[in-house]
């Protein structure tokens, strides 16, 4: 009896011991993804990092006036300009469609825009989204401005973000960090966009404001 007792207390150790292992494993298997995860993002933030310190920026005065006026030297990525606005992709995209909505005037304080810019790039934006949705269908978008360094604009051009949301993403943390991984290359999306955007931004969608 005395036996049996001993040999139940010891399996019972024995379980108690393997559960112990089994989530100490199940443990180092998370951490791993996470550690995965991490230098995925640190991965893909090199690419911003070097433009925002200057090691990748083209020599020009100011990029987006180099892109509204299709200058060599930079990559454009520019899907539509008028006489107020003009929509670039990001070059370091947040996620897939996230876009750049930015005036054709060098402005670089939103108090300094005038009424008629104001409008227009509001009417622009929601041209964009409507573009978008039509493409992506997003659940959700961010859209925002950085003005100055100390907010986290690298550009002294006043422009509008607008990043498309979708579902199983973190939140808004992910933008603010700037490490989303983009499953679909600029490319296919800058194609994508101008085959459909006349339908969306053209002079009737803005009359009709």
């Amino acid at each position: 009896m005395v036996r049996k007792k001993l040999n139940q207390k010891t399996l019972r150790k024995q379980k108690n011991l393997l559960l112990v292992q089994i989530f100490l494993y199940i443990h180092e298997i998370f951490f791993f993804i996470k550690v995965i995860k991490i230098f995925e993002k640190w991965l893909q933030a090199l690419g911003k990092l070097e433009y925002v310190t200057g090691k990748q920026k083209p020599k020009v005065e100011c990029i987006l006036c180099a892109i509204r006026e299709d200058d060599k030297r930079v990559k454009s990525l520019k899907v539509y300009q008028d006489n107020l606005n003009f929509v670039v992709l990001n070059l370091y995209p947040y996620n897939v469609g996230h876009a750049m909505v930015c005036t054709t005037r060098h402005v670089a304080k939103y108090i300094d825009l005038s009424k008629e810019e104001l409008i227009h790039t509001s009417r622009t934006i929601q041209g964009l989204q409507l573009l978008l949705d039509d493409i992506y269908s997003p659940r959700g978008y961010n859209i925002g401005i950085n003005q100055g360094n100390y907010a986290g604009a690298s550009i002294n051009h006043i422009h509008w973000h607008v990043v498309p949301r979708f579902p199983s993403e973190l939140g808004y943390i992910d933008i603010t960090a700037e490490t989303r991984v983009v499953v679909e290359g600029l490319d296919s999306v800058k194609k994508k966009i101008e085959e459909k955007i006349d339908g969306f931004l053209n002079k009737e969608f803005f009359e009709n404001f």
